[in-house]
């Protein structure tokens, strides 16, 4: 049993499907590199910190339970890592294909996407598991934000095989006979 996703003409009821989807695909990458600077950056600071717990240990951390914190934090992390890359890349895949009218890059990026949408969720399992709720919710929120976006992406990629299907229209110009001069014989 399966449900139809719904179908839109405009992107935000105002804004043409076709620089809707190219909005959110630059948004989209730009979005995901800034995720990835700062997980990275994030990566860096834990990994300073336990260092200086190891260098330097105080009686209230033991530094066990920071490298055993430590190592949840990295799973995490790799996991966003990994998820953002993926993200950046199918985006980048979307603005070429919108830019050129191509549906085969279109269609990978529905499919792409779709796995995206499960990975997310599988995101928010991790990071509520490793990081709480309150770090759950910012990426909660991006699954909902991720699955508007591809009603949107598939709406416009539906309109663009509707107008590839139509048939051509011919135009019927008004017969003019061109004046024949004499033969001659």
């Amino acid at each position: 049993m399966g449900f139809e996703l719904p179908r839109f003409a405009k992107c935000c009821f105002c804004i043409p499907l076709k620089i809707g989807v190219l909005l959110i695909g630059y948004f989209s990458m730009i979005a995901s590199c800034f995720t990835l600077a700062t997980v990275s950056y994030s990566i860096y600071r834990v990994h300073s910190y336990v260092e200086e717990t190891t260098v330097r240990p105080t009686p209230q951390q033991n530094p066990n339970q920071v490298s055993q914190n430590a190592l949840s934090l990295y799973i995490s992390f790799g996991y966003y890592l990994l998820v953002f890359l993926y993200n950046f890349v199918i985006n980048l895949i979307l603005v070429i294909g919108v830019h050129k009218n191509n549906t085969k890059y279109m269609r990978f990026y529905f499919t792409a996407t779709q796995i995206l949408f499960a990975l997310s969720i599988a995101l928010v399992v991790v990071t509520a598991v490793f990081m709480g709720f309150l770090a759950t919710v910012p990426v909660l929120k991006w699954s909902f934000t991720l699955l508007a976006c591809l009603v949107i992406v598939r709406s416009y990629y539906l309109s663009i095989e509707e107008e590839r299907k139509k048939p051509a229209v011919y135009e019927l110009q008004p017969y003019t006979p061109v004046p024949q001069g004499p033969t001659m014989a």
